[in-house]
């Protein structure tokens, strides 16, 4: 049209699309009480085969068996979206694991008997897991249920009306200078070649998985920043580098290998997935030192980078952008750990109150 808006086909009766923009065209229509809905395709086409049916139904034709659509099942959907997740996201294990433990409860379920209530339920069930766990498990199902409805297998989300817990945040958990000295005592003697690693970690608040699967051709050291294409949230993302990440940068680039372009190397000259087979042994260490350790996991490190920046006076909306958070309430959380802020607002208002007085 001249001013640019798309026109809408009008809408008639007994022809609708499922799932909705999908292109996907069907027909609905009753004979001797009896419902018949027809999957067609094309919008013309079903117009066409629903004035036919229509016809037909009048002059006593009888009508053509349509087969039953095959139910589908949710290990179906599951095995898309994981195949969608590991294409496009950082957090594909964590993702396969949940999958893992869904399937023998809903894999041969078909979608149509999985409801809000029947996945309430399941959770409800699942004492043994923290309330952070179920709303993890509860966001795993959903976004199987997002894939469906985008491949046009499912047309609801049952799990975005299963509500949230709410989650105790009042206590952010992050390490202090001098229990990052003893870890990295210990690393220096145990396995130094992977201290940059741990630099990293806490320079750069980079997920595991963000670490472990970046390559050097997404690094410039002389602008001082990294993209990563694979993160939590499936989108791409820079992040700033600071001299102390730059410095284990440049450490890592003496290794670089020939045949792998991971930045992250075991002592071989391989990949490094993941910094389990180090790490814990490390902390085993520590924790023997100082019992305070025994709940740092590696993920702790995103929350001291996110913490120190918060303590360090720099603004919640800066601290959202560098950590890659999507809602600034994910930033929020930390905002206690900034008193000083609001003592200086304060006294701020103490001062605007005396220079009333004195004008007064």
């Amino acid at each position: 049209m001249a001013n640019g808006t798309v026109k809408k086909s009008k809408a008639i009766r007994g022809i609708f699309e499922r799932p909705d923009g999908s292109g996907i065209w069907w027909i609905n229509y009753y004979i001797e009480g009896k419902r018949f809905r027809e999957k067609v395709g094309r919008r013309s086409d079903a117009i066409t085969l629903y004035q036919r049916r229509k016809t037909d139904a009048r002059m006593g034709v009888k009508m053509p068996e349509v087969r039953a659509r095959r139910a589908v099942l949710f290990e179906e959907i599951a095995a898309d979206a994981l195949a969608y997740s590991k294409e496009h996201k950082v957090s594909f294990p964590g993702d396969r694991s949940t999958v893992g433990k869904l399937l023998p409860v809903f894999g041969k379920v078909p979608l149509g008997n999985i409801t809000p209530q029947t996945i309430k339920s399941y959770l409800d069930t699942r004492n043994d897991l923290t309330k952070t766990t179920i709303n993890r498990y509860r966001g795993t199902i959903s976004m199987i249920f997002q894939e469906a409805i985008r491949n046009g297998k499912a047309t609801t989300n049952p799990a975005r009306l299963v509500r949230l817990h709410r989650e105790d945040n009042s206590r952010v958990r992050f390490v202090t200078f001098a229990e990052e000295a003893a870890i990295r005592a210990i690393i220096r003697e145990r396995c130094p070649i992977h201290e940059p690693e741990l630099t990293l970690a806490l320079e750069t608040g980079m997920r595991r998985g963000e670490l472990y699967s970046l390559e050097w051709d997404r690094v410039d050291l002389e602008r001082r920043q990294l993209l990563l294409l694979k993160t939590k949230n499936g989108t791409a993302r820079v992040v700033i580098l600071t001299t102390a990440a730059v410095t284990a940068l440049e450490e890592l680039r003496e290794r670089r290998s020939q045949s792998s372009p991971k930045v992250c190397l075991t002592r071989y000259g391989e990949p490094m997935l993941s910094p389990r087979a180090w790490f814990e042994l490390v902390m085993q260490e520590a924790i023997k030192n100082n019992p305070a350790l025994k709940d740092v996991t590696w993920h702790i490190f995103r929350h001291t980078y996110i913490s120190r920046l918060v303590m360090a006076g720099v603004d919640l909306r800066t601290v959202q952008e560098l950590a890659g958070h999507k809602d600034i309430k994910m930033t929020v959380r930390y905002a206690h750990l900034a008193p000083a802020h609001k003592l200086a607002a304060v006294d701020r208002l103490a001062e605007y109150r005396k220079e009333q007085e004195r004008a007064a």
